[in-house]
């Protein structure tokens, strides 16, 4: 029978009440006088308030009368003389709140008492647990008609997550997360659910990992940190990553899998701020992401059509596999196409293989280069009567591609 008290009124709430992420709970607050038992006349207070706390962080708060657009709905029993105040977390509300233990601050106002106005701000009293995961409320709740006019202090970009291991198991359900070890510099591996404690999936994560570091080959940075306000945060420089199959049988991207992350410390938070110094079990987290360094296309210069292997003259040939001694300059521009051009007529280049007009080399004709690895250097070799015809000294041949920008500066 928990209860806290603020000068001659009693705060007292018959029984904590533990109930599940995303189920609607309603609680029951007592307000006495003097004794336990004697219930306040609450027709003489004029305003109310009820805030509600995961820790040191408020997430929701509810209000008589109600303040648009800040408080949910307070119910206040002022007929009754119960001194009684209700108020009802719904489905929604209990899916933005992290698991963890919850408080209320209760705020009673008297705006006409004498000779001024007087306001009691009750010490918070412990309501009971958030547990995380889906399922029916075993804190014994009803079902409620509250608002959705929750506050809370984190971005809906942020994840949520509680750490619910510090040896590297997997997390057990929505919401959690764990480590390999509590000291931030010794931290190797973490390993998400793919559901955090709203039952949002990390695809903010996911597509960092999959999009920025391995698509675009880039450094990705991941900074935990804790939610209260100890100014507690590490940042690690992500190393690999794999998803993890939890639930067995569903494949490994389900959204009750998880992903595994091997990181490498490179700082964290110091000064007479920090007042925490260890990663703990149950302690609530949320990540931030960084890319440091440029993509692929930002490293890879852009492709331009050569000025050079124009009007080119071959020795005369005869037959198949004859060297022309053209050459081409340069490597063709991310191994892409080289067009042949005899006498401004396109022919047919081979790739890989003899059996064509052309084909290059580049050992004199012994082999055929395929075409994504042509380089320069490689000589043109002519087919005379796979062509239909031989070339001559007089004829013009003009080698149509792309090079590197950088590659003709």
């Amino acid at each position: 029978m928990p209860y806290v008290a603020k000068d001659d009124i009693i705060l007292n709430l018959e029984n904590e009440i533990n109930f599940i992420q995303g189920n609607a709970t309603k609680f029951d607050l007592f307000l006495y006088k003097d004794f336990i038992g004697n219930a306040l006349n609450l027709n003489e207070p004029t305003n109310f308030q009820v805030a509600i706390f995961l820790g040191d962080r408020k997430v929701l708060q509810y209000s008589y009368p109600s303040l648009a657009g800040v408080g949910d709905i307070l119910n206040v029993y002022r007929t009754q003389g119960q001194g009684q105040l209700e108020f009802t977390i719904s489905e929604q509300q209990g899916l933005s709140i992290a698991p963890g233990a919850l408080f209320a601050e209760v705020t009673v106002m008297y705006e006409k008492y004498y000779p001024a106005p007087k306001t009691y701000i009750f010490p918070r009293i412990k309501l009971g647990e958030v547990v995380a995961g889906e399922g029916g409320n075993d804190g014994g709740g009803n079902s409620g008609t509250g608002s959705d006019n929750t506050v809370v202090s984190y971005s809906a970009m942020e994840p949520q997550f509680m750490i619910e291991s510090i040896t590297a198991e997997n997390p057990t359900t929505a919401g959690m997360m764990s480590m390999d070890n509590n000291v931030p510099a010794l931290v190797t591996e973490i390993t998400f659910r793919n559901l955090d404690a709203r039952n949002t999936r990390i695809t903010v994560l996911e597509n960092f990992l999959m999009n920025r570091i391995a698509l675009e080959d880039i450094t990705g940075v991941i900074t935990i940190k804790d939610t209260e306000p100890t100014n507690l945060y590490a940042i690690y420089k992500i190393l690999e990553w794999e998803r993890i199959d939890i639930t067995a049988g569903n494949g490994d991207a389900d959204n009750s899998d998880g992903i595994r992350i091997t990181v490498a410390l490179e700082n964290k938070s110091y000064g007479p701020g920090v007042t925490k110094n260890l990663w703990e079990v149950g302690q609530n987290v949320s990540f931030e992401l960084d890319a440091i360094g440029i993509t692929k296309s930002e490293l890879t210069p852009d492709g331009i059509s050569t000025y050079v292997d124009k009007n080119l003259n071959p020795v005369a040939t005869s037959g198949d596999n004859a060297l022309t001694g053209i050459t081409i300059s340069y490597s063709p521009y991310y191994d892409s196409y080289v067009t042949i051009e005899v006498n401004g007529i396109s022919v047919v280049i081979g790739d890989g293989i003899k059996d064509a007009d052309a084909y290059f080399s580049g050992n004199n004709g012994l082999t055929a280069a395929k075409i994504e690895e042509i380089r320069a250097g490689d000589q043109l070799i002519w087919n005379g009567s796979l062509a239909g015809y031989d070339l001559e000294e007089g004829d013009e041949v003009n080698l149509i591609y792309e090079v590197n920008e950088d590659d003709l500066r």
